[in-house]
């Protein structure tokens, strides 16, 4: 293959040994954790601990949903509603646009 002017390789050694060892050091966690949740009693340990993570979590969620509630009842009270006034719309006043419609074949 030819390469370009003023182009050269650099070489992936360095990147793909990093890869490698990542893969690796994966491969043993994920056996460490297996072998970890066959002893008796940790994995029921872990998942107390996940629920009680889980339902701090679901409790946080509530309490600031319901601070979010309370707090937008006044804001809405206090911005009010815009109506705009003297103006009057009704769909009998709109024109089709020329060249816009879809039965027109350019337009397909």
């Amino acid at each position: 293959m030819a390469e370009a002017a003023g182009v050269r390789k650099k070489s992936t050694a360095k990147s793909g040994l990093g890869i490698l060892l990542i893969v690796v050091a994966a491969v043993i966690a994920i056996g460490l954790a297996i072998y970890a949740l066959t002893i008796p009693g940790v994995l029921e340990s872990l998942a107390s601990i996940a629920l009680l993570i889980v339902g701090a979590i679901v409790v946080i969620a509530i309490v600031a949903y319901a601070i979010m509630l309370i707090i937008a009842v006044p804001m809405y009270i206090a911005k009010g509603e815009q109506v705009q006034e003297g103006v009057d719309y009704s769909l009998d006043d709109m024109k089709p646009v020329e060249n816009s419609s879809s039965d027109d074949p350019k337009n397909n």
